[in-house]
């Protein structure tokens, strides 16, 4: 029988590193692979969203997301309701783009979690020129010609922005601040172009205004949840809009 190692051996053996490689990622890499290996020449159509999802045991959420990282690497080029076409050549390979590291709906769901808390403290601590400045962010947002229009996105960043202001931790601000930073990365751009409907202006400025009714109220209960509500009709969206079928 083998002795068991000594503390010295033990503090140089070597662990496996676990795999932190987003799972949308991982799908991507490996279509990616297949492309390059001719598996989907160059013209063709990958199979459907559906298929890829039965086939690779994951849900069709991370499918797309996927999907549209290849896009936006220039590998493929999804076009909604016609399906996925292979490119020739390729801007980037998937495993070097650094723009990929948190997929849309993780930053999605890190917002459902973090900001209605942010919206009760609002509600508690807000000052007039809080409320000010989100009634001139709504009005911006309500100027924009599209979803896609640069003073639509803005306002949006800028309403949320006031809020986490308004609660009277800048910490929150910060976190605000940087989850809204991967809103201007190509991949979530893509991503809200595609799967985003027509009626999610409308339903985000009435929204909205239930969030600044709430706090203008100083109702905290009502204040989260008009947030969550709000963040979780922009998730259901996301997650229900269809890339490519």
């Amino acid at each position: 029988m083998s002795n068991p190692p000594k503390g010295e051996d033990i503090a140089h053996m070597r662990l496996p590193q676990l795999e932190t490689t987003r799972l949308y990622r991982r799908i991507a890499e490996l279509l990616e692979t297949r492309i390059d290996q001719g598996l989907f020449p160059v013209g063709t159509f990958l199979p459907s969203e559906r298929e890829l999802a039965e086939q690779l045991g994951v849900s069709r959420t991370s499918v797309r997301e996927a999907l549209i990282a290849l896009e936006v690497t220039g590998r493929v080029d999804v076009r909604q309701g016609h399906g996925v076409e292979v490119l020739a050549g390729k801007q980037r390979s998937v495993r070097q783009s650094s723009d990929l590291d948190i997929g849309p709906i993780q930053i999605l769901e890190a917002r459902r979690v973090i900001e209605p808390r942010i919206a009760e403290l609002a509600a508690a601590n807000h000052r007039k020129e809080n409320l000010d400045a989100m009634r001139a962010a709504m009005a911006l947002q309500a100027s924009a010609a599209s979803a896609t229009a640069e003073n639509y996105r803005e306002g949006d960043r800028e309403f949320h922005l006031e809020i986490a202001r308004a609660s009277g931790n800048p910490a929150y601000q910060v976190v605000v601040d940087k989850l809204w930073e991967y809103r201007t990365k190509p991949l979530f751009e893509r991503f809200e172009r595609l799967l985003v409907g027509p009626d999610r202006p409308r339903d985000t400025a009435t929204e909205h205004e239930a969030i600044y009714a709430a706090i203008e109220a100083a109702d905290t209960a009502a204040a989260g949840r008009a947030m969550k509500q709000h963040l979780d009709a922009v998730l259901s969206a996301f997650i229900k809009g269809s890339a490519a079928d």
